[in-house]
């Protein structure tokens, strides 16, 4: 077990945290969901915020969630209840096979805690011990990813292209074919490194070529194995890319390594509706390269200088960000244009240009 006494960058890493991304204050009332793969990390976090001044909680869900891996759980009422009458709640079981959906039974409370703002936070707590937090960064990360959100909501077009073939649209205007999105979000909620603005685009907005040099995430509701894996074992996006063709935000094609399309072949035939729709458009915002290291270690996806495209069939647009299957595809070092302006080359982000938007 880590030893909170014995290491000083957990004392400052958890002040970080608790003061400058959840706004806390001595007194709130803290939840901690942990399991034995995140219990060591999460009681070391837990031991440092209750010295800060909060009172902690922490609920092992290691045998709700079981061999099945949270696949196959309940809602348990008495935890639903502590999540929403905590003053903060801290998620630190994997997010790709939990969430907050799992636990509170409502998809679109899930995707809620994604934006942060109603104070429950998926918390990548791993390596707690070793971060050496640069703090101007991450909250200039998270700014960027509020600022642009307001920019996008009067743009009419975003146009992401990559030197390695990727060029694809997202029409916000009607004369052009597209419309407004049925959804968009600054995501905030995955902490500490990570943030992005996700669009959800109206149907028929996205055309284009989405060419994946980098990693999916799961498949089959994020409890499977992913299309591109990038995970111990099997890192597979050292492969030719995946090349996935959109017209009218349709999938009408897709090539690439013969084990990769294969999978994706028969994902298709399993899932129903067929995902075969462009679910999301995710514009990583966050710089850190501890995203990449201690982030997003079930699938290795959502890597910096990144955008993600994502396939599904989301019959709720207007409502939730995910649905039956949604599965987000790395794009690296994309160049983004909003309204004919260049915010951001080839993943190096241009602030200025996003601010005079």
């Amino acid at each position: 077990m880590i030893i909170y006494q014995n290491n000083p960058k957990i004392k400052e890493n958890t002040a970080f945290v608790l003061e400058k991304i959840a706004d806390a204050k001595k007194g709130d009332n803290v939840v901690i969901i942990a399991d034995r793969e995140s219990y060591s990390d999460a009681r070391a976090f837990a031991d440092a915020a209750r010295e800060w001044g909060v009172n902690v909680f922490i609920c092992d869900v290691d045998m709700y969630g079981g061999l099945e891996g949270y696949t196959k759980i309940p809602v348990m009422e008495p935890l639903r209840q502590a999540i929403l009458a905590a003053d903060i709640t801290f998620m630190t079981t994997p997010q790709i096979k939990t969430g907050f959906t799992t636990y509170l039974g409502s998809q679109k409370d899930g995707d809620t805690s994604l934006i942060g703002g109603n104070k429950r936070f998926t918390f990548e707590v791993g390596g707690i011990g070793e971060w050496d937090i640069n703090e101007k960064r991450i909250m200039a990360d998270r700014a960027r990813a509020n600022i642009l959100y307001e920019k996008l909501k009067s743009a009419k077009k975003i146009h992401v292209t990559s030197k390695r073939g990727t060029d694809i649209t997202c029409t916000f205007d009607e004369t052009q074919g597209g419309g407004a999105p049925d959804g968009m979000y600054p995501v905030n909620g995955i902490i500490p490194f990570y943030s992005e603005v996700a669009v959800i685009p109206c149907l028929g907005s996205v055309t284009g070529v989405a060419v994946i040099d980098g990693a999916s995430e799961c498949a089959y509701n994020q409890h499977g194995f992913p299309i591109r894996p990038n995970i111990p074992g099997y890192r597979e996006i050292y492969m030719d890319p995946m090349v996935l063709k959109f017209e009218n935000s349709m999938l009408v094609e897709y090539s690439g390594p013969e084990i990769q399309v294969a999978r994706l072949d028969k994902l298709m035939e399993d899932v129903s509706p067929r995902p075969d729709i462009c679910d999301e458009l995710g514009i990583v915002t966050t710089t850190s390269v501890e995203n990449d290291i201690y982030g997003w270690k079930v699938d290795g996806s959502h890597h910096i200088k990144c955008v993600h495209v994502a396939i599904g069939n989301n019959r709720n647009r207007k409502e939730i960000i995910h649905s039956t299957e949604h599965i987000d595809f790395d794009i690296h070092f994309p160049t983004i244009e909003v309204d004919g302006v260049v915010i951001c080359r080839d993943g190096e982000y241009d602030d200025e240009a996003i601010k005079n938007l």
